[in-house]
């Protein structure tokens, strides 16, 4: 809550900043999903029309530093592994068999045939839970959202 977003209007090319006012997470366990609801306030000057299309961007600020220190606080773990692991931290690899990786349920196909990127998938599945934590990065897709009432 109290924080800030923008709502990029992809006909007109406008950007409304909105702000958090409510924020509710919904897990629905049959259909592994979670829902995020939440309540903007709007600026005035938002009136958006049946069917409009928008760019929802999450703007980085304090969340970030909450999210990082919660992490941080909840571990139940020694944190010199987690902060600053060493070889031994990390469980040894074994190459996967044709089978496994025809069988990892991948999001983007194109991992499959990139050793370097399939090697890094795996690597993380068969990590034991409470293993240090890996950062990945890549091109940030954004969601659109369509409005109705």
């Amino acid at each position: 809550m109290g924080d800030y977003l923008w709502l990029d209007d992809i006909l007109d090319d406008i950007r409304y900043e909105a702000r958090i006012t409510r924020a509710d997470i919904f897990p629905r366990r049959q259909d592994r999903v979670t829902v995020l609801k939440m309540s903007l306030r709007l600026p005035t000057e938002f009136n958006p029309y049946r069917g409009a299309e928008f760019i929802l961007r999450f703007r980085l600020n304090r969340i970030t530093l909450r999210r990082q220190y919660h992490a941080l606080a909840s571990f139940t773990t020694p944190l010199r592994r987690l902060l600053f692991p060493s070889t031994a931290d990390i469980k040894p690899m074994q190459s996967p068999s044709r089978t496994e990786i025809d069988n990892l349920n991948l999001v983007n196909e194109n991992i499959r045939g990139d050793d370097q990127q399939r090697q890094t998938i795996i690597s993380i599945l068969r990590q034991p839970k409470g293993s240090v934590p890996f950062i990945i990065f890549g091109p940030c897709v954004h969601p659109h959202i369509t409005y109705s009432r």
